[in-house]
């Protein structure tokens, strides 16, 4: 176990992921578990490559945030969760728990918002000056956390594929630091999150934009300062500027809908989020019990991880 690194998950996107990718399974009570076991082999798999010291599980509630607030259509488009999949969120929740693996769930935060705040919490210990955190995840918002000991790990396919992203690897794959992510879906728009985007700005035009200038405030600024030589994309691009000029309000809405906050009522996360290697008993009862005998007998043990190119 390498007690410094600290697994943050996202645990709404890893159990739709592994409802997708599982095949309907019940057990003997007749409860769906198919997602769940999608989840606990993501889970396995980190633990398997990180060897962490700590983790943190952080989930949706059914309660409204500022985004649903200020913006009537965010993530209207999404479809309903699956009848079979409901139940699994507090199967999931419960069985973590038996497992010794901290859970978080706070009314008014995205799960999105509970990993950046158990982040922040933790750097914040002076217990944790050499602590790397891991946040496993399924889709790409959390990017924009990547950079002083933050990495992600995105699931690709079925739910024991990822990637390991530092900002290098942001860099090269999505052409902006991890830091301007939300601005970069400000302005193409994110689909996944029913944000538009900067009308008539796509994806390659937000990069070229992001090229010149750290972040949205700090083009604005150069706006204000020189609005004659103001130029977006380091040439005339006039229909750009205006563009820019003429939705400002917009777009910073947008920006603000795209980052996560990191001031949730998390606690002391390094505390609350120590992990003893599913220790024990319980962890192997939990799963039997759930009818999951066979996750049981493939519960990672706590030796070295076995993938060295991840260090």
């Amino acid at each position: 176990m390498i007690k410094n690194n600290f697994i943050v998950i996202d645990g709404n996107s890893v159990l739709h992921r592994g409802f997708h990718a599982m095949p309907p399974l019940t057990n003997k009570k007749g409860e769906p578990v198919g997602a769940v076991y999608g989840f606990m082999l993501a889970l396995f798999k980190s633990v398997d490559d990180f060897r962490p010291g700590r983790i943190a599980v952080c989930f949706d509630t059914k309660a409204p945030t500022f985004r649903h607030k200020e913006f009537d259509s965010y993530k209207a488009q999404r479809p309903e969760t699956p009848g079979d999949l409901v139940p699994q969120f507090e199967i999931v929740k419960r069985l973590l728990a038996d497992m010794g693996v901290a859970v978080f769930a706070i009314d008014g935060f995205e799960a999105d918002d509970l990993i950046a705040s158990v982040i922040r919490a933790a750097k914040g210990d002076p217990k944790s000056n050499a602590a790397e955190f891991f946040v496993l995840t399924g889709d790409h918002d959390s990017l924009q956390l990547v950079g002083d000991r933050v990495k992600t790990y995105i699931i690709t396919r079925g739910v024991k594929n990822a990637v390991l992203y530092d900002a290098a690897k942001v860099k090269e794959v999505f052409g902006v630091e991890p830091r301007q992510v939300p601005d970069y879906k400000a302005l193409a728009g994110d689909p996944s999150d029913n944000i538009p985007g900067a009308p008539g700005i796509g994806p390659k035009a937000a990069i070229e934009i992001m090229k010149n200038f750290t972040s949205l405030e700090d083009l604005y600024a150069a706006a204000e300062t020189n609005p004659e030589h103001f130029s977006p994309t380091g040439g005339n691009g006039e229909r750009i500027k205006k563009i820019l000029l003429d939705n400002k309000s917009m777009i910073l809405g947008f920006k603000r809908l795209a980052t996560m906050i990191d001031d949730a009522p998390v606690g002391q996360v390094f505390e609350i989020c120590e992990f003893n290697d599913f220790a024990g008993q319980k962890p192997k009862d939990a799963l039997i019990e759930l009818g999951l005998a066979s996750l049981a007998k493939r519960l990672p043990l706590a030796a070295t991880s076995r993938n060295g190119t991840l260090f």
